[in-house]
Formats: structure tokens, C-alpha cells, sequence
């Protein structure tokens, strides 16, 4: 049975949730029968059947149902198309060497870049004698790229479909080398690897061909520019969002530094202002002189500097480093004016937040960043709802702009409404002719409080449960020439400045130092514990024994740490999944004695581990530092917001 919403074109556009076997492209499994879950609750499958038959003919269809979710939890979720920006590939492991029968694992890999030496590529996969398909839906520039693959043993890689490298055999690790020319767009990547006896190396990486006025890039495994680079090669921009991804095979997704160099032609002598958004440091100089110094680590920031330059070639170096979570580099320049300044809240950030059913949102490796979410739509009545708050660091003209991603936005009238300077304005968006880009909502003016979003809703008004709402990225981009003044602005009658990282927290964001206030003592060391969940996390303070629970709703709450060693650190009625944690002593005795805080945070992702922290208390809250995740402001009045 095909369950399709009302529309007589092509069934496979992304507005057409279509039941079928999980493939790599289309609807999962689990939506589908989601979505067939919705027709049996409302009788529409059945409505045609006689009173007697209808009671018969419901429970054979949710019976079947029951056995369509068994199957989908017992297979796995099929393979999904990863979006353009999404460094993700789709990786199915093979316990033979010719890729037949059913994976013994499925699981996405921010990069193929492997060398197993002997060991295993992960759970349930031989060590020798397996076998590894990987996809990709990758954006290219327009341009002649090299698609370059180093295995032991065999190897073969398509682009779009066309077989560029196939070297299946065994061997040493070799390298082999294609190139082929991209016009600008989306297209499909493939590779398939096995590995017969021996060690196991597969990697797969690609680069554009040099070009007058290119950049010479330079990539280090380190936080410092230190040593050897671990990759060189040439980029045709500094224009990178690589998320949580890595910028290529053999470098580091986390603590690398990158510099580039070239030289560049400027028409004609004139003021210019550079503009470099980073997260986390940059330093820029043109012709040896320093015009935007900030390396520190930061949350995506827009820096500007201005130098006069003479008509001619200038010499022109960029050193960025990365510390920790999302990667993001982009320089540009102008001419006598200044770019655009943007603040991107996204669906996993902390500014963003959502509410209604948590069983009826759902989320998927694709979109911005290579992550949304989405909800079937309602009708009138609102549902799920979520909202984008940019905290503007200063009142101006904003130009709002929403990311719609090729699959799992399928409403015709998703109705964004932006909330600004007092007011509010609905902007009315057909998500299902948008495809993996930004998508513009107007230019509004914003006063710079804490009460300014946007809001979107289920409430399409459309026939329930026919389309996807997707939820992903809202940007805001400045659109006048006001801007402010770099350096702090510390209230009147402080005693005490917040310094180093806090404090460019505290001096960059006006909402942080309005609700924080003041610092009520100075930074502070101290000996901390942490622990990473599902939905949020638990710090714990040596110092006062006291618990923070943050949930990834932007909410948390604090509780005396009354565990003693005499009490069991955990409980054997609590099992958890394979992957994932019970929380134990303090942690699990909180998490244990609240059906709240469980339903709120979910099972932990990483054991509780211990770890030297700063911290320092405002007259409105408290910052913590992590060296992993952070800053993290949390106020008084129960809200806090991450800072990286």
C-alpha cells in the first residue's frame, strides 16, 4: 500500500512521503510507518469497510504495523542521502568481500579516512575478510577536481555514477589519482573497499586544480601551526563550514590550525575593509601588517579590519585554528565598505528551542550543518513549535533568512513568524520548492532584547499528518552600515571585570551582560564533574557539592549532592541501551529519583569524568568553563545558553 499526500507530480520530490523498502533515497522506514499510524487513528484506511469488518480489518492493519516498526528496529534504519552540507558519508560494512548479503553494520563516518591497521573497522565486522560501501551528495564549485584514493586492499570510487578510480584487488596501500571536471552543484559520491588479509587502509579525498589568484592552504594536526603539515593544497576560496566535520583526509575534525597565502590582484587604490568569520581563531595580515588579530576561541563571530592598499598584487596570510565543536573559516573583502555582519542560530545550538510531544519530533543527518528536525504538520490546531533567538549585539536593520533543505520540508504554507523591536510580522514560506539554500523572510529592525525570534509552528493549516515541517537554521545578517564598537562595555559600578574567556562572553554579548549583571567575585579553579546525555547534561562542583542540570531545552535546575559512598552507585532496574550509560553516584541518585529528569535528559552518551573547571558568579548567574564544551552562562531565572 502507497500512503501519498494529494498531489499529482513526480512521486518522489520531497513532499511526498511515499512508503516504501528502506533505501538510501527516500522516506525511512519509521516515517512511513509513523505516517500509516496516522491514517489508522483516523479511519481513513478503513472508513470504506462495513461496521463489522472495520473492528477486524483496524486490527489486522495495526498488527501489521506493529511488525513493519519490529522489522524497521530489528534491520536498522535504511540508508539516507546525505545533504550538501552535510560531511557525513553513509557507511555499510560486509562480512564477505564482494558487499552481498545484509550489512553486519550501518553507520554514518564523518570522513573515509581509515587505516585499521589490523583491528576491526567496528562492532560485529571481521578484522579481515569484510568488505564497506560508503555514500555521499556532495556540493561542488564549479571546477576540475582530483578524486584521490589510498587502500589496501581493493578500491573503486564513483561521481555521479561514472567509475573514475577502480583498482579492486589486492594490494599494498597505494594511491591512485582521477581527475574530472564538476559543473556547480550537488552531486553523488561512491566508494567501495575490501579488505582481503593484512592490514585494512581505505581513504578517499579530493582537491581542485591550482589557479591564478588561488590559495595555497597548509593544514596541521594541532591547535598551534606547529611541526609538519598533516595536508597542503590549493583553495580556490577561504569559504569553510565544515560543522563537526574534518577539512580533509589525514587532518583532525577537532584542535587543527590552518594557513593560507596568495597573492592577490586589487583594481584599484582604495580603503578596504576584510571581513573573516571564524569559529574559533583568526589572525589576518596583508603585506606583513596585522589588520584582524582575535585568536581565541569563540562561538561564530564576525571580525573587521582596514587597510589602505595601492592598485597592484598584495600579499595576502590567514593562520585560523580550531578548538572544539563546529569549524567555520570565511574571509572576504570590499572596497571602502564594510560586509555584512551574520548571526546563524541553528537546531542543535543552544538559542534554539523547541516544545510540544517530544515522541513527535524527529530528527535526521541532513540539512545545515548536516542535522534538522521535523514533525508532521497539524492542521489549525499548533502542536510542535520552535524558536530562533539571534540575541543581536546591537539595534539595527537585520535581513532573516531561513535554511530549507532538500528532503523533510514539505509544507506549502509554513508560517514564520519574527518577533522584532516590539513587534511581530508572519511570513507565510513554501518549504517544498526550496532546495538546500537560505531563503529570505524580509529586513526588519531589531532593538536588541531578549524577547526578539522566530517562531515557526505545525499549524499549516493543511490536511494533518500530509506534509513534513521541517525545523533547521535561521540566519540574520546586518543590513546597515551601523556597527559596534569593538572592546567592552562594562556597567557602571562594577567592582569587579570579568577577564579572559568569560569575559569576552560578557563584553561581545549585551543580553549576557544584562541578564548576568555584575560579578560578585572573581574567576575561580576548581575540581568538577560532568557527564553528557541524551537531551542536556550534569555538572557537579567539588567545592559546594551542588548538581547543575541543563536540558537541551534551555532550561536547568540545581540540586544538593547528598550521595554517600555507603549508598549503591547505581541500579540494576535501570538498563540502558547498548551505547549508552547509567548515571552513578550523585548524578545517577538525581537522575534515578526524578521520572522528570530522566524523561528530560535521556540516558547518558559518555560516562561521568572528572576535569578541572572555572567558574565565576554574576549578581544574575554563573559561568562555567569546560575545556571540552566551553563556556556555559547560566541565570537566575533558569535559562542558559553555551558559548564555544
Amino acid at each position: 500500500m502507497c500512503i501519498a499526500a494529494a498531489d499529482d507530480r513526480d512521486p518522489m520530490r520531497k513532499d511526498r512521503p511515499v512508503l516504501q523498502s528502506p533505501s538510501w533515497i527516500g522516506e525511512s522506514g519509521d516515517d512511513a510507518a509513523l505516517r500509516l499510524a496516522a491514517k489508522v487513528e483516523r479511519g481513513t484506511i478503513v472508513s470504506k469497510m462495513r461496521n463489522p469488518d472495520r473492528r477486524l480489518a483496524r486490527s489486522l492493519v495495526k498488527a501489521t504495523l506493529i511488525a513493519v516498526l519490529l522489522l524497521s528496529t530489528m534491520l536498522g534504519p535504511g540508508p539516507t542521502a546525505v545533504a550538501d552540507s552535510s560531511p557525513s558519508w553513509r557507511g555499510e560494512y560486509y562480512n564477505n568481500i564482494s558487499l552481498v548479503g545484509a550489512p553486519a553494520l550501518v553507520r554514518d563516518d564523518a570522513s573515509v579516512n581509515f587505516d585499521w591497521g589490523h583491528g576491526s573497522p567496528g562492532t560485529g565486522v571481521n578484522s579481515d575478510q569484510f568488505s564497506a560501501r560508503w555514500t555521499n551528495y556532495v556540493y561542488f564549485n564549479a571546477a576540475t577536481y582530483t578524486f584521490s584514493v589510498t587502500t589496501d586492499d581493493g578500491a573503486r570510487l564513483w561521481v555521479d555514477e561514472q567509475l573514475v578510480i577502480d583498482q579492486w584487488r589486492d594490494q599494498p596501500a597505494t594511491t591512485y589519482s582521477a581527475s574530472k571536471y564538476l559543473g556547480a552543484g550537488s552531486h553523488s559520491l561512491r566508494a567501495e573497499y575490501y579488505e582481503n588479509t593484512g592490514t585494512a587502509v581505505c581513504k578517499v579525498w579530493w582537491s581542485t586544480e591550482g589557479a591564478a589568484g588561488a590559495w595555497t592552504g597548509e593544514y596541521y594536526n594541532n591547535t598551534s601551526l606547529g611541526g609538519s603539515a598533516a595536508l597542503v593544497r590549493t583553495d580556490a576560496s577561504i569559504n569553510f563550514d565544515w560543522g563537526y566535520g574534518s577539512p580533509a583526509a589525514g587532518v583532525n575534525a577537532d584542535n587543527f590550525s590552518a594557513r593560507w597565502t596568495s597573492g592577490v590582484s586589487f583594481a584599484s587604490s582604495a580603503t578596504y575593509t576584510f571581513s573573516a568569520t571564524v569559529d574559533d581563531g583568526v589572525r589576518l595580515w596583508v603585506d606583513g601588517t596585522i589588520v584582524i588579530d582575535r585568536w581565541y576561541a569563540q562561538s561564530r563571530t564576525t571580525h573587521y579590519g582596514t587597510i589602505y592598499l595601492g592598485a597592484g598584487t598584495h600579499q595576502v596570510k590567514v593562520e585560523y585554528f580550531e578548538q572544539g565543536g563546529t569549524a567555520v573559516c570565511i574571509v572576504n573583502w570590499s572596497g571602502g565598505a564594510v560586509a555584512a555582519q551574520e548571526i546563524i542560530v541553528d537546531n542543535r545550538d543552544s538559542n534554539f528551542v523547541w516544545g510540544g510531544p517530544s515522541g513527535s519530533w524527529y530528527g535526521r543527518n541532513t540539512g545545515y550543518r548536516g542535522h534538522l528536525y521535523w514533525t508532521w504538520n497539524g492542521s489549525t490546531q499548533l502542536h510542535n513549535w520552535a524558536k530562533w533567538f539571534p540575541y543581536v549585539p546591537s539595534a539595527g536593520n537585520w535581513e532573516v533568512f531561513v535554511y530549507i533543505a532538500s528532503r523533510y520540508h514539505g509544507s506549502k504554507s509554513a508560517t514564520y513568524s519574527v518577533y522584532h523591536g516590539g513587534t511581530h510580522t508572519n511570513k507565510v514560506v513554501n518549504q517544498n520548492i526550496y532546495y538546500n539554500q537560505w531563503v529570505t523572510l524580509g529586513t526588519y529592525y531589531f532593538s536588541g532584547g531578549a524577547g526578539e525570534y522566530v517562531f515557526l509552528g505545525d499549524n499549516t493549516g493543511e490536511t494533518y499528518a500530509t506534509r513534513f515541517v521541517g525545523f533547521d537554521a535561521v540566519k540574520f545578517v546586518r543590513r546597515d552600515a551601523v556597527w559596534p564598537t569593538p572592546g567592552p562595555t562594562v556597567p557602571s559600578g562594577c567592582a569587579i571585570t570579568p577577564v579572559l574567556g568569560f569575559g569576552r562572553i560578557w563584553n561581545t554579548y549585551s543580553n549576557v551582560r544584562t541578564k548576568l549583571g555584575c560579578p560578585t567575585e572573581i574567576e575561580k579553579s576548581i575540581w568538577a564533574g560532568a557527564e553528557f546525555f541524551e537531551r542536556g547534561y550534569m555538572f557537579w562542583r567539588q567545592d559546594t557539592t551542588y548538581i547543575y542540570v541543563l536540558y537541551n531545552t534551555g532550561t536547568w535546575q540545581g540540586y544538593d549532592d547528598t550521595w554517600t559512598s555507603a549508598e549503591p552507585e547505581w541500579s540494576g532496574f535501570y538498563v540502558p541501551p547498548a551505547g549508552y550509560y547509567q548515571p552513578k553516584r550523585g548524578f545517577g541518585k538525581i537522575w534515578r529519583g526524578s521520572l522528570d529528569i530522566r524523561n528530560g535528559l535521556g540516558w547518558g552518551t559518555t560516562e561521568e569524568r572528572g576535569f578541572s573547571a572555572s567558574v565565576q558568579a554574576f549578581e544574575g548567574g554563573l559561568m562555567l568553563w569546560s575545556s571540552t564544551q566551553g563556556i556555559f552562562v547560566l541565570y537566575n531565572d533558569g535559562t542558559w545558553a553555551r558559548y564555544t
